[in-house]
């Protein structure tokens, strides 16, 4: 005898941040959410990221590639899905700046943005070479190797964002050569270079959202930003 079916899962509209794509998803079931409850408490970061993407792949209901889209268009959007699935409203633990407390502070996640970066992706190295900087795929931040330090992850992540090297005679895609010349590239940059390049990086659109909170312990109010999907998620 066959089951009934339980639920029609209700369908959502939304536009993808970094290229205002509508697509349509659904909230996740028990299913899924039990795979990302496991990837989480396993405290595996690649295994989190994984299941993040199968989760995705589930519910939207358009035919695209999770993994190629920008990091911050990953966040933003595993966020609205989660926002229809267990609740607008989220409950994160945050510490007072006064006293240390940790408070409990309701976030409606149906109000986060993306906050974009205002900084060109065209960065000028000397008076005839420059490089064309992208945002990096969540394929390549699945590919790095978390068990690096944290300054070999950054420059890492710093290889995956020059996406051009240009001359006033030519332009060099970074798909078209080795991993290890763009490396080298990167490597002979003086230390003012570098850091144009990082601060790029450091400039690239997040999921954000400021909020106030008064603490429950000693009432100072406190001022917090959450950033990323592991601070909506705390």
């Amino acid at each position: 005898m066959a089951l009934p079916q339980l639920n029609s899962s209700p369908q959502y509209t939304t536009k993808i941040p970094s290229t205002g794509l509508e697509i349509s998803y659904r909230p996740y079931l028990v299913k899924e959410e039990k795979v990302l409850m496991i990837a989480f408490e396993t405290g595996d970061q690649k295994q989190a990221l994984r299941a993040i993407v199968d989760t995705m792949n589930a519910c939207i209901t358009d035919d695209i590639d999770i993994t190629k889209l920008t990091t911050f268009d990953v966040e933003y959007l595993f966020t609205q899905i989660r926002s229809k699935s267990v609740g607008e409203v989220a409950t994160v633990l945050l510490s007072c700046s006064s006293c240390e407390h940790k408070n409990e502070v309701d976030v409606d996640l149906s109000t986060i943005e993306v906050v974009n970066g205002d900084k060109s992706n065209i960065i000028q190295l000397t008076d005839d070479i420059s490089v064309e900087m992208q945002y990096p795929s969540y394929k390549s931040i699945m590919n790095l190797d978390m068990e690096k330090q944290n300054t070999e992850l950054g420059f890492e992540m710093l290889i995956n964002c020059v996406g051009a090297i240009c001359t006033e005679e030519e332009r060099i895609d970074t798909r078209d050569i080795k991993r290890q010349d763009v490396q080298d590239f990167i490597e002979q940059m003086t230390t003012e270079q570098f850091k144009r390049v990082s601060d790029f990086m450091s400039d690239m659109p997040v999921v954000k959202k400021d909020i106030t909170f008064p603490c429950v312990s000693c009432n100072e109010t406190n001022n917090h930003t959450l950033q990323g999907i592991n601070d909506f998620l705390s």
